[in-house]
C-alpha cells in the first residue's frame, strides 16, 4: 500500500485496556442474537437470538425492533448488508465469519469489532457503509478488506462524514481501511479512572486514546466534568490528574473528546463516584470471660454501606477478621475495629478498642446447676 506524505503515522498497536474491553468472551445477555448461516441481514432464518436461558430461532432479524442487544457473525458465515437496519442495538462482534456490504447501507451501533479471521468487505461500487456519530470500529485480529478491487467509491462513514474510503482517495479523505487495519480502528477513547475514590485521594482520569491518527502530535484532548454542588472540569490533558480534598461526595461525570488532525472526533464519558471516610465503629462495650467458660464475640455498630474490618492494633497491625461487625477472639486482649465503606473501600480515621478481659468468677451451685458469676 502507498502513503503519500501528508498522511498521519498510525499507532500500531492498541493498548491493553483494549484487549479487556473489547474482549468476545462475554457472557450472553436476553436478546443478543448470533448466525448461524448465511444470507442477507434481514434474513430471519440465519439468525438465533438468547432468551434468557437458551439459543432459540429468532422471529426477527437484529435491529428489526428495539430491544436487539449485542450481535454477533459466527464462524464460516457470510451475512450481506445491503439497507438501513432501523433499530439500534449495543455492538457487532465481527469473526471468523464476515461481513459483505453490497449496497449502501446503516447501522446503529457504537461498537463494531472484528475478532481473529474476522472481515468487513464492501462487495460493491459507490457504497457506503454508514455508524452513528462517535461510533469506534475496533480491529482486534480481523480487518477490513482493502482488495477487490479497491476504491474511493467504498466508504466508511462515521456521524455523517467520511471518515475512510478503500484506497484513501476522495475529497477530505485521509484514511484508507489498510490505515484503520494497521492503526487497530479506527479513532476512539475508552475513558478510565482509579475510582472509587475517598476524599482526598488523588483521582486518575485516563484518555485510553487508540486508532488511525490517535497518537498524533497535533491530535487534541477536550475533558469536561460535572459534579455535585455545580462542580465543573475543563482539562486540554489527555491524562489529567484531579485532587478530591475539596469535592463533595456523590458522582462525578468526565467527558472526553479526542480530535485527530483531519478533524475526525470520538467523545466517550465515565462516572466516578466519590465519598467519605466513615465514621469511627462504636463499641458495643468492652467484655469479660470468667476462667474456663465460654468468650464472647466483641461488637461493633457502623452506618448502613459499612463494615468493619478488626486488627490487633490501634495503628497497622494484623488484619483478624474482614467484613463483619462481630468478632470472638481466641484470648484476652485489646482487639480494634476499623469502619470501611463497602462500595467506594474508605476507612475510618481512627480504630475502636473493645476489651476482652479475664476474670475469676464466684461459683454458685445446687443440687443440679451450677453459676458463674462475675464479680463486677
Amino acid at each position: 500500500m502507498l502513503f503519500t506524505i501528508h498522511k498521519p503515522i498510525l499507532k500500531t498497536c492498541l493498548t491493553l485496556i483494549f484487549g479487556f474491553i473489547f474482549s468476545t468472551s462475554l457472557s450472553q445477555s436476553v436478546n443478543d442474537y448470533r448466525s448461524v448461516g448465511s444470507g442477507n441481514w434481514t434474513n430471519v432464518s440465519i439468525w438465533e437470538v438468547y432468551n434468557g436461558t437458551t439459543w432459540v430461532a429468532a422471529t426477527t432479524y437484529p435491529g428489526q425492533v428495539a430491544g436487539t442487544n449485542n450481535i454477533s457473525i459466527e464462524s464460516g458465515v457470510s451475512v450481506t448488508i445491503s439497507s438501513n437496519i432501523p433499530n439500534s442495538f449495543n455492538s457487532l462482534t465481527i469473526g471468523p465469519g464476515e461481513l459483505l456490504v453490497s449496497s449502501d447501507s446503516s447501522l446503529g451501533t457504537p461498537l463494531i469489532t472484528l475478532i481473529t479471521g474476522g472481515s468487513a468487505e464492501w462487495t460493491s461500487n459507490n457504497t457506503d457503509l454508514s455508524l452513528p456519530a462517535n461510533a469506534s470500529v475496533i480491529i482486534d485480529g480481523g480487518n477490513l478488506v482493502d482488495s477487490n478491487p479497491c476504491n474511493a467509491t467504498k466508504r466508511l462513514i462515521i456521524g455523517g462524514v467520511i471518515y475512510a474510503t478503500c484506497n484513501g482517495g476522495g475529497p477530505g479523505v485521509d484514511y484508507d481501511f489498510g490505515d484503520i487495519n494497521t492503526g487497530g480502528g479506527t479513532l476512539t477513547v475508552t475513558p478510565s479512572a482509579n475510582d472509587p475514590l475517598c476524599v482526598g485521594e488523588t483521582l486518575n482520569l485516563l484518555a485510553n486514546a487508540a486508532g488511525a491518527g490517535s497518537s498524533e502530535p497535533t491530535t487534541t484532548f477536550s475533558w469536561s466534568g460535572t459534579g455535585p454542588g455545580g462542580y465543573t472540569f475543563s482539562s486540554s490533558t489527555e491524562n489529567p490528574v484531579i485532587n478530591t480534598g475539596a469535592l463533595a461526595t456523590g458522582t462525578y461525570t468526565y467527558t472526553i473528546t479526542i480530535t485527530d488532525p483531519n478533524s475526525n472526533t470520538n467523545a466517550n464519558s465515565l462516572d466516578v463516584i466519590i465519598a467519605n471516610s466513615p465514621n469511627v465503629p462504636i463499641s458495643g462495650g468492652n467484655k469479660i470471660v470468667c476462667t474456663g467458660g465460654t468468650i464472647p464475640a466483641l461488637t461493633v455498630t457502623v452506618n448502613a454501606g459499612e463494615t468493619a474490618d478488626w486488627y490487633d492494633a490501634a495503628t497497622g497491625g494484623t488484619l483478624l477478621l474482614s467484613d463483619n461487625i462481630s468478632y470472638t477472639p481466641t484470648a484476652v486482649g485489646s482487639y480494634f475495629a476499623e469502619a470501611r465503606n463497602i462500595s467506594a473501600g474508605c476507612i475510618s480515621t481512627t480504630r475502636t478498642e473493645v476489651v476482652l478481659n479475664a476474670s475469676s468468677c464466684k461459683i454458685i451451685t445446687n443440687r443440679r446447676i451450677t453459676y458463674r458469676v462475675n464479680p463486677n
